[in-house]
């Protein structure tokens, strides 16, 4: 059984900060029903623990031309470290891929197919040692968040 991590007020604080991080303390603190203060301690609590690693901007990936979404699952040749640490060296590289692992598998935000069929021909090759590329295309967003489950 998983020890539970956080209390009732800590859960509360990140599930609304996840759902709007610009919120100002004193709103917070209103929806959450503490003081000012007490808001403020635990929310600096949760950051300085790394809880809250980073406050960011969500962009609209159709107004910054960022339309498709690509996952390409690959594998490789044969079971080289160097070739896999020079691989992750170069996907770090790609601004448009914003995910990676397994043999692996990587999340390209594009702006379409030829985008994407640029950095495939370009970087995703059997250079680096890589034997096969699939590559499947979301045609429609259902649910996108950002929201981690507490």
């Amino acid at each position: 059984m998983l020890k539970k991590r956080f209390d009732n007020i800590d859960t509360r604080i990140l599930k609304a900060l996840q759902r709007n991080g610009r919120l100002q303390n004193n709103e917070l603190a209103n929806e959450i029903g503490l003081s000012n203060s007490a808001c403020l301690r635990r929310v600096n609590h949760l950051e300085e623990s790394g809880v809250i690693d980073n406050y960011v901007a969500l962009l609209n990936p159709k107004k910054v031309n960022c339309n498709l979404i690509v996952y390409a699952l690959g594998s490789f040749f044969e079971e080289d470290p160097e070739l896999k640490e020079r691989f992750i060296f170069e996907v770090k590289l790609i601004p448009q891929i914003t995910a990676g692992s397994f043999d692996f598998l990587l999340k390209l935000n594009v702006s379409d197919l030829d985008q994407f069929n640029y950095i495939k021909n370009t970087y995703l090759n059997s250079r680096l040692g890589i034997k096969t590329l699939k590559s499947e295309v979301t045609l429609k967003t259902v649910k996108s968040t950002t929201e981690l489950p507490l």
